[in-house]
């Protein structure tokens, strides 16, 4: 099995996807990035964190253009699509420079070409999610239901927009894991192992 060099996690809303990437950190010694690269594109663009988050939310599907398209300083392109630009170089910058996690943005799609990523999907039981939504996240529990349909279409759009693949099609991923059942800490030593076995079969 040829070493992985990247992890990338998409995730259901409130499946626990964020922790799972702190987890393997902590397991495996090597950075994740999830909202520091919302945080970064925003400073580098100029903008308040708030746009990046509502251009993160918009089904662009600029990386069909193909990723040599995607320069930040281009004056033609939508906000929109100027910041995704800039979060596609924030994470190809972060991964041509050390081993990473990524969480979510289309990073697997983003670094197919650039490195060997271990491509992750996390999902859980909607009863699972609507309780985590509300002990984890703060959501109440008369909005959860909306909140996470809204944030699993966003994602889903996205993802299909960018890729023209489902977003939880198991073809596009490596490693599909139910942190409902598994819990997040089980998941992450799942995915440290196989990450950590291709290592050693080289």
């Amino acid at each position: 099995m040829a070493e992985f060099h990247s992890i990338t996690i998409e995730r259901q809303y409130a499946s626990g996807g964020s922790e799972i990437g702190k987890i393997l950190e902590e397991l495996l010694g090597i950075p994740c990035h999830d909202h520091d690269i919302l945080e970064k594109a925003a400073e580098n663009c100029g903008v308040p964190k708030d746009m990046v988050e509502f251009a993160e939310e918009t089904s662009t599907n600029i990386l069909l253009f193909g990723l040599s398209m995607l320069k930040p300083g281009r004056e033609d392109l939508p906000v929109s699509e100027k910041i995704f630009a800039e979060e596609t170089k924030i994470i190809t910058d972060i991964v041509r420079n050390e081993n990473s996690i990524i969480v979510g943005r289309c990073a697997g799609y983003i670094l197919k070409n650039l490195v060997r990523s271990l491509n992750v999907y996390i999902y859980a039981d909607y009863e699972k999610r609507f309780d985590r939504a509300i002990s984890v996240y703060g959501i109440p529990d008369d909005e959860a239901e909306d909140v996470i349909k809204k944030f699993d279409k966003k994602r889903s759009d996205f993802y299909h927009a960018n890729t023209k693949r489902k977003w939880s099609d198991k073809g596009c991923y490596h490693l599909c894991l139910n942190s409902g059942l598994l819990g997040t800490r089980r998941c992450a030593e799942i995915i440290a192992d196989v990450f950590n076995s291709a290592k050693e079969d080289k």
